[in-house]
């Protein structure tokens, strides 16, 4: 009898704390989103806490480090200043069946592929597939967009062993360097990144999308996180992706996509022209980028993979980046066009054969 006394009041206790706090967490829900409040830290280039910048839109993953939540729909002004719709597959885009139509193309890359910055029917994935079904009514041409920001060749890897090659590609356009020469945060290259287990992972995940749990881990990374800025050209340091591993990686890629049935496709990521937008004056980015984009040439050449040089396509027009000066990296709707055009350009004499 008195076993079963000090058991209800123990039960009585572990209530009594739990509904109050159950009370605090929704009462500082209801004020966190009454009041908007700002919970976003930046965390320098490391992969490891990429959700922490936009957790509503990223969760933990225990090989990719992050990727998209899927089904949602994102108006983030801290992301961008576009919506963007990600699909049950969790891509940027519209839904598409696992069974493919006919012929079906994987893009697979970084935020140049997402189209960061731009609409989702101007991205050149969208504008290549719109192409292609003109070209080739009969063939259902399909084009999926399987970039996610942020990502490097040692991430896009993992995806396509891992989550792409079930969708059974035709065709996969593999475009990464960006990433890939960032100065690794902390020191920590992707290689050597190391996860939490799936258990801790998957809390971290629920929790993550409520504010009251974002806003106590940002208190705690701004007393504990030592902010440091890091520029996109900085020298000094380890890459993300070294260049031999940058290598290996999109050997790998190319691999896996052959020994799968699919043709694989490299691309070089293009910069902003110095000639056209620095008054031909070459900028420590563009000496890093140079030397990643040269990896890929070399992969092309020694593999006898098909590469489309974006670059040199790119070098020829203007007006091709809106701020040239703030961001080389991500190239307008106009690039996107000249992307989609020179892809369609090259890759149509072999979809006609078929």
């Amino acid at each position: 009898m008195a076993d079963s006394k000090k058991t209800a009041s123990i039960g009585v206790r572990i209530i009594g704390v739990i509904i109050p706090l159950l009370i605090f967490v929704a009462v500082s829900e209801l004020v966190l989103n009454l009041f908007d409040t700002d919970l976003y830290f930046k965390n320098q280039f490391f992969p490891v806490n990429r959700d922490i910048d936009f957790c509503d839109i990223y969760k933990k993953d225990p090989h990719l480090f992050w990727t998209f939540r899927e089904n949602i729909t994102t108006k983030s002004e801290q992301f961008s200043y576009l919506t963007y719709h990600i699909n049950s597959h969790g891509f940027r885009g519209p839904e598409f069946e696992k069974e493919k139509k006919n012929y079906r193309i994987l893009a697979l890359g970084n935020s140049c592929t997402f189209g960061w910055g731009v609409d989702q029917d101007y991205t050149w994935v969208s504008q290549l597939e719109k192409i292609l079904e003109r070209q080739f009514p009969d063939n259902n041409c399909e084009v999926i967009n399987a970039g996610i920001p942020g990502y490097s060749s040692h991430q896009g890897k993992i995806l396509l062993k891992e989550k792409l090659l079930d969708l059974k590609p035709d065709m996969v356009l593999i475009m990464f360097g960006w990433n890939d020469h960032f100065a690794a945060g902390k020191g920590i290259s992707d290689l050597e990144q190391k996860m939490p287990g799936r258990f801790i992972i998957g809390l971290q995940n629920f929790f993550s999308r409520f504010k009251t749990y974002q806003l106590m881990r940002k208190i705690i990374l701004s007393a504990s996180e030592k902010q440091e800025f890091v520029s996109l050209g900085q020298m000094e340091g380890k890459r993300r992706v070294s260049p031999q591993e940058f290598y290996v990686n999109l050997a790998a890629i190319a691999h896996l996509a052959r020994e799968n049935n699919a043709q694989p496709v490299l691309l070089v990521p293009p910069i902003a022209c110095a000639q056209t937008y620095f008054n031909g004056t070459l900028s420590q980015l563009h000496v890093i980028h140079q030397a990643y984009q040269n990896r890929i040439r070399a992969v092309a050449q020694k593999e006898h993979i098909p590469l489309i040089d974006l670059q040199a396509e790119f070098d020829r027009y203007r007006d091709l980046f809106t701020d040239a000066y703030g961001d080389p990296t991500h190239f307008n709707e106009n690039g996107h066009r000249l992307t989609a055009e020179t892809i369609a350009g090259q890759i149509m004499p072999n979809l006609a054969s078929r």
